[in-house]
This record gives structure tokens, C-alpha cells and sequence, in this order.
């Protein structure tokens, strides 16, 4: 019995191969169906022991009969054998309709066994030499892609239309998830993965939908095309890099740390060093998320393919972008698709904002600004109403200034301001009842409205927080420690919405 070898060998390779002619096939499950080896074996009790997607040659001394024959699909079928080939014998139709039942393919042959599987394992042999060099040669044209896009059209050409594309943090790029032409009521088919970079999960895999049949190819052009994809992705990040230059040296100049592309330059070399990347009105743009690492290769990747004319630049909390727009209604195109292509792409965590519209270069730093502030206001959790999620400037309301405190240092300045409000077991109600006093404008009654309390179960749940230190008798306090424990119940609600 052969070794089992990793191939994308088809039983139509074996069945129509000169060197195996005198077959006759009594019931084919499908000429693509993959083989992966060939084995010879003497009694059909040793079928239990091959592997998947394997031919087996049954001799002579181990097929008299048709309930030999019978047991022996069995077998194959118990261990997903791809073709059983047995002497040539008169046959009866159950056990045709039993090769079918099981769908296992059945074949029968006049020629010596033992040189039939010399002749298959040496052409199972070369058949796959063969789909090396068809592999290779696609990773040859894949040399004169452009960008990612053409590779993995070229890359679905190949697998006759399938659905192939570029997956970063669980959201489809490049390519479409749906073949040319297919229906949404066709087989789905089955999905192929291979990782583009084993050491940068963060730059996404490679995927296909295809066909059982398939699937032994896919998988080893995907595997054999993942460097020239990883490499057209690099190549797309340097450029990237350098267009976004210009973008940088003004984010530089509003003093914000950490400003950098995929590559953090150098920046006090870049001040007013390069052209501005826009000519007349524009917008900026700014993206946030508290985990830019792992959507870094998907943010850009979107942004290329929805602003590929104009760089994004990153910095440590999110990406800055600068998109023209020389009047309201191009303004509000722009947005909207930000605001879609982005902010609401498959449940991300991405809030984001945009600037004024302005005109003048000298106006670039003050954009920038404001659409960070735009952003930092934007409610990033994932019940958010889009209009929330992505702030223009123009929107930002006095209600959300408290969005400033940020959330997830809230729980550690209570606990420092306020650490006997933080260790009380009910610490929750006591702050609910500060929250409802200080919304009602001091009003208990109001307050207790607020919360379906009675008045003097309010009044005694705020003489607790005196008692544990919450002081508001101070009116410089009162602003404060109403930010600070809105941020707490915040917190607590992206947790359960989370959970």
C-alpha cells in the first residue's frame, strides 16, 4: 500500500489516463471527485485500513462473488474512498445500486491488479506533477498583478469563477464572496482559508468558495498564491506610506504623538515638507477604534478600495484622512460612504468623525482637529444609531461632551476619588441615585421619578453617598462627578451589550 501523498489529483485524471485503459465503469460519483492514493489489497476486511479520497484495487482472491463486493463498498464507504476497482465478473444490479446508495464510485477491469496499480500509482504520480506545474504557472501570471484586486480575479478565473477574496478581522476586501454569475439560491459550497502571513495574523487570509471536487486544487493554489497576494499587499501598505506622507506633516503639526502609516517616519522631518494631498475644499476624516493592531491591514485595505486616490495616514488610537469636497452634496457622498463603508461594515468597532468642510490650507490643522474631537465624541458602542457612531462637527450637542471622560479609566477614578463608593456593595444604587439627582437639576422629586422611588428612599440613598465620601456641596464639583459616573454607567453598559 502507497504512502498518502498531499495532491489535487481528480479520479478523471486516473479514469481517462492511456496508461489505465480497459476500465469500465459500472457507477461514477463524479469524474472531479480527489484522489490522494492508490491501494491494492487482497481481502476486503483490509479496506478498513486506507485512507480518504483513495482508489482501491480489490484482487481477485478478495472480489468472488457479488456479496464480497458488496462488503468491500461497504468498507470503502466506512472510510470515504474515493473509487473501488474490482476483477471483471458478471454483476448484479444490487450491487450497482448499493455503489450508488453508498456513492462510491465502481469500476471493473479485465487486466492483471497487481499492474493495473503499478500503472495508477505512477500515474496518480504524475498527475500530480502536473498540477504543480498548472499551479505554478498561475503564481507566474500572479507576478504581473498590479494590485490585489487583479490577483484574485485572476485567482477566481482559475478556479472556473469561484467566489475568491481577501478576508482581514472576519470582513471580506478584495474579490467577492459570490461566484460569477451564481444565483443566492446555489450550493453554497465549501469554504478554503490559507493565512496570507503566518507572523501577521492582522493582514487577513486568502478565501475561496468551492465545489467538493475542488477543494484539493483550491487549496493548493491558495497555499501556492498566499506569498504573491501577502507581497501585492506590502507593496499596496509602502505606497501607501508615501503618498500619506503629506497627511502626516499635518496631523504633525497639531501635536497629537504617535502620527504614522505602517512604518512610523520620522516627524520632525516632515513638517510643511511635502505638497498637501488636496486642491481646493476638503474634509478630514477621522477613524478610531480601541484596537487598531488587529483592524490595521482591513482599515486599509477598505479605504483603498473606496478612496484609492487619497492616502490614509495612521496614529496610535485610529487613521486620519483628507477627501475633497467642493461643494455639500459631494461633502454628504463622502460621509455617507465613510459612514457605511466603515463605521457599519460587519459590527466593527469603529466610531468616527469628519470636520467642517474648509478651503484654505492654512485651515488643514484646525480640520484635523476637529475631526478627531468629532470622533472621540462618537458613541463606538455597537447598538449606536449610525448618526452616533460617525459625528460630523457640526453635530456635536452639549450632551456629549461628557464622552470626553474616557470609559475605561472611569472604574479607576472612583475608585481613587471615591474608594469607599467603590468597595460599598451597593454601590450601584447609590450611584443611580446621584446620576437621577444631579439630571433633575437637584429636584428629589423629579430624581425619584426618574428612578420609580419613593422620595424617602431617594433621600436615604443619597445620604449613603455622603456618608461614603460623594460630597456635592461644592458647585465646582457637581459637573465633574456627574461626567465621571455617567462614564462608570457607560462602562457597565457596553459590558452587558458586550456580553
Amino acid at each position: 500500500m502507497s504512502t498518502p501523498a498531499r495532491g489535487a489529483v481528480e479520479l478523471r485524471d486516473l479514469i481517462g489516463a492511456r496508461e489505465l485503459d480497459g476500465l469500465t465503469v459500472l457507477h461514477l460519483v463524479s469524474e472531479r471527485s480527489p484522489v490522494r492514493d492508490v491501494a491494492l489489497v487482497t481481502d476486503f476486511e483490509d479496506i478498513g485500513s486506507v485512507g480518504p479520497d483513495t482508489v482501491v484495487l480489490l484482487s481477485p482472491g478478495g472480489a468472488r462473488g457479488g456479496w464480497m463486493i458488496s462488503a468491500a463498498l461497504r468498507y470503502a464507504w466506512e472510510r470515504r474512498a474515493c473509487a473501488l476497482i474490482v476483477p471483471e465478473q458478471p454483476f448484479t444490479g444490487s450491487v450497482v445500486e448499493l455503489a450508488r446508495r453508498l456513492e462510491v464510485s465502481l469500476l471493473t477491469t479485465g487486466r492483471d491488479m497487481t499492474r493495473l496499480a503499478i500503472d495508477a500509482a505512477i500515474r496518480l504520480g504524475t498527475a500530480r506533477a502536473e498540477t504543480m506545474a498548472r499551479v505554478r504557472a498561475v503564481v507566474d501570471r500572479l507576478s504581473g498583478a498590479v494590485d490585489p484586486s487583479q490577483a484574485v480575479a485572476l485567482l477566481s478565473e482559475e478556479l472556473d469563477g469561484a467566489g475568491v477574496w481577501i478576508e482581514s478581522a472576519g470582513v471580506p476586501t478584495f474579490g467577492s464572496p459570490q461566484r460569477t454569475g451564481e444565483s443566492s439560491s446555489a450550493p453554497a459550497g465549501q469554504l478554503v482559508r490559507t493565512r496570507l502571513s503566518p507572523r501577521d495574523r492582522g493582514l487577513g487570509i486568502l478565501v475561496a468558495r468551492l465545489p467538493a471536487p475542488m477543494v484539493g486544487f483550491g487549496e493548493q493554489l491558495l497555499a501556492e498564491a498566499a506569498p504573491s497576494i501577502r507581497a501585492l499587499l506590502r507593496e499596496q501598505q509602502v505606497s501607501a506610506t508615501r503618498d500619506s506622507l503629506p497627511t502626516i506633516a499635518i496631523t504633525a503639526l497639531t501635536g497629537m504623538p504617535g502620527i504614522a502609516e505602517f512604518a512610523e517616519p520620522e516627524l520632525g522631518a516632515l513638517e510643511g515638507s511635502a505638497p498637501l494631498p488636496f486642491d481646493g475644499s476638503f474634509v478630514a476624516i477621522c477613524l478610531r477604534s480601541d484596537d487598531p493592531e488587529r483592524l490595521g491591514a482591513l482599515v486599509h485595505q477598505l479605504w483603498y478600495l473606496a478612496f484609492r486616490e487619497n492616502p490614509l495616514t495612521r496614529f496610535d488610537g485610529g487613521w486620519f484622512g483628507i477627501l475633497p469636497a467642493p461643494d455639500r452634496e459631494s461633502l454628504d457622498a463622502q460621509i455617507d460612504r465613510v459612514r457605511s463603508g466603515f463605521v457599519r461594515t460587519a459590527g466593527l468597532p469603529l466610531s468616527g468623525g469628519a470636520s467642517r468642510r474648509h478651503s484654505s490650507r492654512a485651515e488643514a490643522r484646525d480640520a484635523v482637529r476637529e475631526a478627531w474631537l468629532a470622533a472621540r465624541l462618537a458613541d463606538p458602542s455597537p447598538n449606536a444609531p449610525a448618526s452616533e457612531a460617525f459625528l460630523e462637527f457640526d453635530g456635536i450637542r452639549p450632551a456629549m461632551i461628557g464622552r470626553l471622560v474616557p470609559t475605561d479609566l472611569a472604574d479607576q477614578l472612583v475608585a481613587a476619588l471615591y474608594p469607599r463608593l467603590s468597595a460599598d456593595p451597593a454601590a450601584g444604587q447609590v450611584i443611580d441615585a446621584l446620576l437621577a439627582r444631579l439630571s433633575a437639576l437637584g429636584s428629589l422629586t423629579g430624581a425619584a421619578d426618574r428612578l420609580g422611588l419613593h422620595r424617602n428612599t431617594l433621600k436615604s440613598r443619597l445620604r449613603r453617598a455622603g456618608e461614603l465620601g460623594v460630597d456635592l456641596s461644592d458647585s465646582a464639583d457637581v459637573l465633574p462627578v456627574h461626567l465621571l459616573l455617567s462614564a462608570v454607567r457607560r462602562t457597565e453598559e457596553r459590558s452587558r451589550t458586550e456580553d
